[in-house]
């Protein structure tokens, strides 16, 4: 996008607040924010996705992410899988501070917490629990808390392994998205998480 459109971009934008034609939805989400962020971030990076089709077209979804330093990782995913699908991206793990917390809720951020998680999902979000840091592993995924994805049992939602690529400073970024994580209904929290860090691990090798 050049910046000419996301200077129009910019100026819509401002009259739709200054009018109150707006919304944000009960967990702090303006869907115009996100979706002006995720095109001026086409100026910063550059993303080529691959398993596009493996995210459903609506619904719930839970995306499991690996992370290096983890700074980049949630919005080049958001940013990706907007441009590719259309659909938007919540990233978990915003901190619970004032001014930072409620700016990236804008975004699309969510706490870290299940059951807002799950009230996510119920509510047919696409939810990206990210696995712990990595920064000098980038073949290997951290770890993925069971709680994480207890969510995503609860409410029908499949489990999708994201394996995300790129160095901080650079950028090309590339982001892989695995097909839905299998496993028999009585599958418990703790095997669903065993089972989708090793799909996303075998994602990165």
């Amino acid at each position: 996008m050049s910046d000419a459109g996301l200077a129009h971009d910019l100026v819509t934008f401002a009259e739709q607040r200054v009018a109150g034609l707006h919304e944000v939805d009960p967990w702090g989400f303006d869907r115009g924010v996100y979706d002006l962020a995720a095109r001026a971030g086409r100026l910063r990076w550059s993303v080529r996705v691959e398993g596009a089709v493996n995210v459903p077209p609506d619904g719930p979804a839970l995306l499991v992410v690996n992370r290096r330093v983890g700074i980049s990782e949630p919005m080049v995913v958001a940013m990706g899988l907007h441009e590719h699908t259309g659909r938007r991206v919540r990233p978990v793990g915003i901190p619970d501070v004032p001014v930072l917390g409620p700016f990236l809720r804008r975004l699309g951020g969510v706490l870290d917490a299940p059951a807002e998680i799950r009230g996510l999902l119920r509510a047919g979000e696409i939810v990206a629990v990210p696995c712990s840091r990595q920064p000098l592993h980038a073949d290997m995924p951290g770890v993925l808390r069971a709680a994480a994805v207890e969510a995503a049992l609860d409410a029908g939602a499949p489990v999708l392994p994201v394996a995300v690529r790129g160095c901080e400073l650079g950028l090309a970024w590339s982001v892989q998205i695995g097909g839905v994580v299998r496993l028999p209904a009585d599958a418990t929290p703790a095997t669903m998480a065993d089972a989708a860090r090793a799909a996303l691990a075998a994602l990165l090798r």
